[in-house]
């Protein structure tokens, strides 16, 4: 059965972060947490495990930040590789556990695009096809793209999804206190984009104005993970 087929029927529960977990098991600072997908298997594949037996129905794979502008093969790593074997390792916690989906995970770029930076919207859908490629070529069961604040790039990377698999494409988009992204848009301007499920997430308490004009859904019971406030340094 498929993921939305799934929801249709029930709640289903996505997992929780990958980086606090790895710094606990020994990711040095500046170190690349995607890197682990290839030198640490074994303890990506641990974690997912950690999280389905837990009750989660999707783990997220370990791609968060893998793209070109960070990884090159070059330097040792190229992003295929990286992809290939994050979803290698989700698959294999999911074999074991019985049950299961591998969400392909993409993060923002980390580069701003146009007329905020230098970015152009073509060059940001190219890094996202890579990894959509590479990840359905390896047998991911959707795409999950990740706290994203502008719109625009949401745009590339579910175009980029959508246009290169046919895998369900779920989106988090990070708000503030006034239902704004980064960059500008709102909740009716993502909602546009051809995703099959949208989450908000916001940096405020959850009775605030945002939660109460879109619904606490978006934060609750909506199949995605379920976060708020600032990271714990």
């Amino acid at each position: 059965m498929g993921i939305l087929e799934l929801m249709r029927e029930r709640r289903i529960y996505f997992d929780g972060g990958m980086g606090s977990l790895l710094q606990a098991r020994g990711l040095k600072p500046g170190e690349l947490p995607e890197t682990w997908n290839l030198s640490r298997p074994e303890i990506i594949t641990e974690i997912h495990r950690e999280y389905l037996d837990a009750g989660s129905d999707v783990v997220t794979t370990n791609t968060f930040g893998a793209n070109h502008f960070k990884f090159k093969a070059e330097d040792g790593y190229s992003v295929k590789e990286i992809v290939t074997a994050a979803v290698r390792n989700a698959k294999n916690a999911i074999a074991a556990a019985g049950h299961g989906y591998a969400a392909l995970d993409m993060g923002p770029t980390g580069k701003l695009l146009k007329p905020y930076g230098d970015l152009e919207f073509e060059d940001a859908y190219e890094a996202y096809k890579e990894v959509v490629i590479a990840g359905k070529e390896a047998g991911a069961d959707l795409v999950i793209i990740e706290t994203m604040g502008d719109g625009y790039e949401l745009k590339a990377a579910v175009l980029a999804a959508k246009e290169n698999s046919n895998l369900p494409v779920f989106a988090t988009i990070t708000l503030d206190e006034k239902g704004k992204m980064l960059t500008g848009g709102n909740v009716e301007s993502v909602t546009r984009r051809r995703c099959d499920r949208i989450k908000l997430r916001t940096w405020t308490d959850p009775a605030s104005s945002v939660l109460k004009r879109y619904g606490t859904c978006f934060l609750h019971t909506d199949p995605c993970k379920s976060e708020r406030g600032t990271p714990e340094k």
